[in-house]
């Protein structure tokens, strides 16, 4: 069957003309659609630098919508023009109606963020953003006033963005533009309607931070410092407006964290440990208690809840690689939870009764489930977005990051990956071609950078090793923009292509604090610096009344990355802010300090 379906999707992909559509308002009909809509895109979760599709593989993309009746699922494919329905978020407003973020492709450097929203008898869609490649990682929430407000990530220019429906137009900020941030956003309003967002920030190396906005302007935290802290980052506030945030820590054995806000600072503790952690979400209960839904260490469908006095964690559902949970919590301050199985691509929802979970599979047909997104209505009956892929291609290698740096007259390549249980990686490929700085038009007002078609391989033999694994390309010409492709190679199975990354070489490291770990530190800090030049590096710690605390100098003797080590076992517990200084460059960054 998945022979037949792929076979099928490449006849598609050559019988039909790929066009563009950018639906406003959309009347609803229920359709049962196949491969009848090309993208080239793949799946990837947990990327970093990477673009997660690709032209050489051709499926179909639908934004589908489930709700429960009281006796039965009725599904609805809300928006299939074009590549629709990756990164969905739902809520439902004063009505019970349903609105949805969500992403659509457009083509390699071009992408769309939409929203759909119920009027009680049709779909009305709009696009949100249309400024290059933006809508990737949206995350949903609705005011008093039924307005929404949504999160996302601005692949063009690497930054957080956030906005808002006003009643009449969508007001637009970009929240966060330092480096390479906002991806994994999540987002939570409080009480006033002032929005709260959890996102990663950084390439490699990330960080998990915390942005909300005060009625004037953004006030942004870094809340763990830690090196592959914040990926798979989710956020919801409690009746006093302090936010909750539930993420995966992959510096400290890919484990599931907590981090709440006490009023000073961000309180933080580990929940699980084991490879466990991704694709979690959190909700509060009424009592400002904490339930997370997550993948696992056995890729179960895990769950956690704090007691007040610790943590209550419990397998829900037992089988192979369950991602793409979204939690809610009902009127008894019971959890449901809509998530992808992967073993049977299914969509599937849990509910705990108060004794047990109770398991059901919402949609199958085909692969669907992913990107799955809850809420409950006034009734308790859950309503779940989610993404629709029509050819059942599966994957079997998830990139975790995907990074190309600029080091002397050479790029230097570094890649993470984590596989399914039984699944072998033989080595990897990677494949160059050189970006053309021109611009042109592909349809009304669309201006994609240019790419050279031609891939070439520029590893002569198999890479192996071990991760994170790397490889230093040496072939480059100063100046040059290249964009590189990363192949895994199965030892049984097809290869599989699992992102792409680019660099110009000769481009000079950006002065910047990379990561800050363990964040909060009772001893020893670590600083990891990018270091544009060599020369003298200083670094000074203030405290939160401006007064230098501790300082310390070295030399970097060429242009690296480097880890400073800094001890504050003399400090006394507190907020504190780290400022680096080289040549004139600054950067800072929070540190906190526990006894």
């Amino acid at each position: 069957m998945r022979l037949i379906c792929v076979l099928m999707c490449i006849f598609v992909s050559l019988a039909l003309t790929t066009g563009v559509s950018l639906a406003k308002a959309w009347q609803y009909s229920f359709m049962d659609s196949g491969c009848d809509e090309i993208d080239g895109s793949s799946i990837v979760i947990g990327n970093n630098e990477q673009y997660p599709y690709f032209i050489e593989e051709n499926t179909i993309k639908d934004l589908k919508y489930a709700y429960w009746t009281g006796s039965e699922w009725n599904i609805q494919t809300v928006d299939s023009e074009g590549s629709v329905g990756k990164w969905t978020s739902i809520a439902l407003d004063s009505q019970d109606f349903p609105h949805i973020s969500y992403y659509e492709y457009i083509d390699y450097y071009t992408g769309a963020l939409k929203y759909a929203q119920w009027t009680g008898s049709e779909w009305y869609i709009q696009v949100v953003d249309f400024d290059g490649n933006v809508g990737r990682y949206s995350s949903i929430a609705l005011d008093t006033q039924d307005c929404a407000h949504i999160s996302y990530y601005d692949d063009n220019d690497n930054n957080l963005k956030y906005c808002k429906w006003t009643g009449s137009e969508w007001e637009i900020q970009t929240v966060d533009s330092y480096d390479t941030t906002g991806k994994y956003t999540s987002i939570a309003l409080d009480s006033q309607d002032n929005p709260h967002i959890s996102y990663c920030f950084g390439g490699y190396y990330t960080n998990l931070k915390y942005a909300y906005w005060t009625g004037s302007v953004w006030e942004i935290y870094t809340v763990d410092g830690s090196p592959h802290a914040g990926l798979h980052s989710s956020v919801s506030v409690d009746s006093q407006d302090y936010p909750h945030i539930s993420y995966s820590n992959q510096y400290v054995v890919n484990s599931l964290w907590y981090a709440k806000w006490n009023g000073n600072f961000f309180e933080k503790q580990v929940v699980d440990t084991g490879e466990a952690g991704r694709f979690n979400s959190i909700a509060i209960d009424s009592q400002n208690q904490p339930h997370i839904s997550y993948k696992g260490g056995s890729g179960n469908l895990e769950y956690a809840h704090c007691t007040g006095s610790g943590w209550d964690k419990q397998i829900v559902d037992d089988g192979f690689a369950f991602s793409g949970t979204s939690i809610a919590i009902d009127s008894q301050d019971y959890p449901h939870v809509s998530y992808y199985a992967a073993k049977n691509e299914d969509l599937k929802y849990s509910y705990w009764t108060g004794e047990d979970w109770e398991i059901q599979v919402v949609d199958s047909e085909l692969e669907v489930g992913k990107y799955s997104s809850i809420a409950l209505d006034d009734h308790n009956y859950p309503h779940i977005s989610y993404f629709y892929l029509g050819c059942q291609l599966g994957t079997d290698v998830e990139l975790i990051s995907f990074n190309a740096q600029a080091k002397g007259n050479t790029i230097s390549i570094t890649w993470h990956v984590q596989t399914t249980e039984g699944e072998q990686i033989a080595g990897f490929n990677l494949y160059r071609r050189e970006m053309i700085d021109e611009m042109t038009s592909l349809g009304e007002d669309r201006y994609p950078r240019l790419l050279e078609d031609n891939w070439q391989k520029i590893n002569p033999d198999l890479i192996t090793g071990e991760n994170p694994y790397s490889y230093t390309d040496s072939h480059v010409d100063f100046g040059v923009a290249y964009q590189y492709k990363l192949e895994a190679v199965l030892a049984a199975d097809a290869p599989e292509i699992l992102g792409t990354t680019q660099a110009t070489a000769g481009q000079p490291i950006s002065f910047s604090i990379l990561a800050l770990y363990p964040n909060p530190s009772s001893d020893n800090l670590t600083c990891l610096l990018a270091l544009p030049e060599a020369g003298p590096v200083e670094l000074t710690l203030y405290d939160i009344s401006g007064r230098l605390v501790l300082e310390r100098r070295f030399e970097a003797t060429e242009p690296t990355e480097m880890e400073a080590v800094i001890d504050v076992s003399n400090l006394a517990s507190g907020v504190y802010t780290l400022r680096a200084n080289q040549g004139g460059l600054e950067a800072s960054a929070r540190a906190v300090v526990l006894r």
